[in-house]
């Protein structure tokens, strides 16, 4: 039966017509329901093209794509039948127009909302990516709105990931012009990258109206000439707000291999919406990360024989976006230990010479040995996700100590055996989490620092009641932050006093120890403006004449990796997104830099050793770089997914993927020597995040995963 025009069915199969929602190049798309009243999308191929074979071929592949596809945000199929006539498929339906419709409604989205659905749309391509497809199409019409969130529709030309070539019908390029990648227009093989750069030009449109590659400020352009600009001009960017433009700048690289990896852009994406929000919420995130903000206080000019540094309104204007920013990546990546990243303390997953006891990648001999290998399912503790709560692990006097910030620890012996645990002060918020020390677990608590024996029992305790920011053994001593400005330092192993340092006027913001010397970072107010530098020893004495500033070409926010007898080494991070661009390497003796402009970003968790910082992409592509000499000694896949930040541990690199797995690979190289099994364990909400780095202590290897479990897996060749 059809209606009065002869067009359309009245009914499709069981379901019944109510009314036109729209249309496409290829279909008419009807709001239907069954006889229990069930509300679906039914999408119908026009009757003009139901006969011809290539579209019914291609509304075959519609449908099987559509059918492999699921998740949070993509529409599921609920019914098809592409043998019908006219060939139909029915999707769950979702109330609320399209991204296009909202738009030409209602003009271009808050930076808030365009923030969100960009990533949503990352997660939506992560599940279309994962089930295989390239969706090949994306763009506002096949975007609807829904209240809990973003849909992805619309497979019709998509392909699988191994048939990556040019889709074509009847001599035509499928797509839509404005928000087709350069390769899809000229006919190269088309990948996710793909999918990258059209969610970036829809990112675009939503925050503005009209695509980057249209002229003005309205869309509609000439097809053909914005198909010109696509593959030959730079994207115009100018009026993509400030928290937006650095990913969409990323997703819409000409070359595919620029443009980030799904897992990056999802982190990406998400950063970018929680930055948004952390304007409105600044004072709040500085109110309780205060002692990770910053200080004042023009340097009387750098150590013997350093340049000065260059400061001033310009540089201070960038930092404070800057600091912004790092307290953003602390809600994104869940850190539940101390500080941002743009701040983040030496006791939380160092690498080997970030601290005297290295947590995260190494640590001081004698550490636990197991005989046989061990797991712990997390939630045994209390951890419902070890990734966003923080927790970390590292060696101890014949043990494992493992802490989730300042508010628990727990002691562990050889076998995974629990010795004892410890709860914090019930109002941390911040600060440092348990360090081992001289026969006794230094942790947090309500007086400032207590010594615990192996029997959990309080043998003494140092009273600091601002304990916040960093707790780090430097040489014999022990130091900490007491308040935003000061650090004290007491013997390792008794509450004596050896000295205190302090910078009025200025917030502690970071700092790593080694060689009995700690790097000690402070900056000027809550803007995040002009991070000054200070070497002091072991008792608070300082080393230098006077601060050292960041080299004149760092424009992105700088995290220490780790201190040695030499050097000290960053990480520079975009000033908009969390990805690496650059390494720097800051001579301890001359003040002298030396910065590394990466050929390829990376994710924000590097680790240093021996004067290399090696960097890992959540693809699990590792990057090397000798920061003596200012290049990349190598850069090659490992094929950890997700990986963790990695921990180098006498010439081997180790780090886990996103199963848990043991990577094993030769530092010098970045040949893989060994892959461990699987540990997937239950990931909680921080699964799409980054664990630390194993702990490799007497041949074994302690692996936190964001399978939200710790395992122990003794190594074949032995550390």
């Amino acid at each position: 039966m059809t209606d009065n025009r002869g067009l359309v069915p009245q009914r499709l199969g069981e379901y019944v017509l109510e009314r036109r929602l729209g249309s496409g190049g290829m279909g008419v798309v009807h709001l239907a329901r069954t006889v229990t009243g069930r509300r679906v999308a039914i999408k119908v191929i026009r009757p003009e093209y139901a006969e011809h074979p290539g579209f019914r071929a291609r509304f075959r592949r519609e449908v099987a794509a559509a059918r492999r596809v699921s998740g949070a945000f993509t529409a599921p199929v609920v019914d098809a039948d592409p043998e019908d006539d006219p060939p139909w498929l029915a999707t769950l339906y979702v109330p609320g127009g399209s991204l296009a419709d909202r738009l030409d409604a209602a003009g271009p989205l808050p930076v808030a909302e365009a923030a969100r659905v960009g990533a949503q749309l990352a997660e939506a391509l992560r599940d279309i990516h994962r089930s295989g497809l390239v969706h090949r199409d994306l763009k506002p019409g096949n975007v609807l709105l829904a209240e809990d969130g973003v849909r992805v529709i619309d497979f019709g030309i998509s392909r699988a990931m191994s048939h990556s070539h040019r889709l074509t019908e009847a001599g035509e390029v499928l797509g839509s012009p404005p928000f087709m990648a350069p390769e899809q227009l000229t006919g190269a093989d088309v990948t996710e990258a793909a999918d990258v750069f059209a969610l970036g030009a829809v990112v675009a449109y939503a925050a503005t109206g009209h695509s980057p590659f249209e002229p003005g400020t309205e869309p509609g352009g000439d097809p053909l000439a914005v198909a010109y600009r696509v593959v030959h001009e730079e994207p115009d960017l100018g009026d993509v707000p400030e928290p937006l433009r650095g990913l969409v700048a990323r997703c819409l690289a000409k070359d595919p291999a620029r443009r980030p990896e799904v897992p990056s852009l999802l982190r990406m994406a998400s950063f970018a919406d929680a930055a948004v929000h952390t304007v409105h919420t600044v004072h709040a995130v500085h109110t309780v990360h205060a002692v990770h903000a910053v200080h004042a206080a023009p340097p009387a000019g750098p150590p013997a024989g350093a340049a000065p540094q260059a400061t001033g309104p310009v540089r201070a204007g960038r930092r404070r976006a800057r600091l912004v920013a790092g307290a953003v990546a602390l809600a994104v990546a869940g850190a539940a230990a101390t500080g941002v990243w743009l701040a983040a303390p030496a006791d939380r997953d160092r690498p080997v010479g970030a601290g005297t006891t290295a947590p995260g990648g190494g640590g001081e001999r004698p550490g636990p040995a197991a005989a046989d290998p061990w797991e712990i399912d997390l939630r045994e503790f209390g951890v419902d996700d070890a990734i966003t709560e923080g927790f970390r692990c590292r060696p101890a006097d014949g043990g494992l100590l493992c802490a989730q910030g300042p508010a628990f620890a727990v002691l562990l012996g050889p076998g995974g055996e629990e010795v004892f645990r410890h709860r914090g002060p019930r109002d941390a918020v911040g600060g440092p989490g348990a360090l081992p020390g001289e026969g006794a677990v230094l942790a947090p608590s309500a007086a400032g620092v207590s010594a615990l024996g192996r029997d959990g029992a309080e043998q003494w305790r140092i009273d600091a009641p601002e304990l916040t920011g960093s707790l780090l053994r430097v040489g014999g001593s022990l130091a900490l932050q007491n308040g935003d400005s000061t650090l004290r330092f007491y013997a390792a192993d008794a509450p004596e006093a050896r000295g205190e340092w302090t910078a009025p006027g200025r917030y502690v913001t970071q700092s790593a120890s080694g060689a009995s010397r700690l790097l000690v970072e402070t900056r000027a107010d809550e803007t995040g403006a002009d991070p000054l530098l200070m070497l002091l020893d072991d008792a608070g004495r300082e080393l230098w004449a006077a601060p050292v500033g960041p080299p004149p070409e760092a424009v992105g926010m700088t995290e220490m990796l780790g201190v040695d007898a030499d050097a000290a080494y960053f990480q520079e991070h975009d000033t908009d997104l969390p990805v690496v661009s650059a390494v720097l390497r800051l001579d301890l003796s001359s003040g002298a830099w030396r910065r590394t402009e990466l050929p390829r970003s990376a994710e924000p968790y590097a680790s240093a050793a021996d004067g290399v910082v090696y960097l890992p992409d959540a693809t699990g592509l590792v990057t090397a770089v000798d920061t003596v000499a200012g290049e990349v000694l190598w850069s090659r896949p490992t094929g950890a997914d997700q990986p963790s930040r990695p921990a180098a541990v006498d010439g081997v690199l180790y780090l886990t993927d996103g199963q848990g797995r043991l990577h094993e690979v030769a530092a010098d190289t970045g040949e893989v020597l060994h892959v461990g099994a699987a540990h997937p364990g239950t990931p909680g909400a921080g699964s799409g995040g980054w664990a630390p780095a194993p702990v490799i202590a007497d041949g074994v290897a302690y692996a936190v995963t964001v399978g939200n479990t710790l395992y122990a897996q003794p190594l074949e060749r032995g550390t």
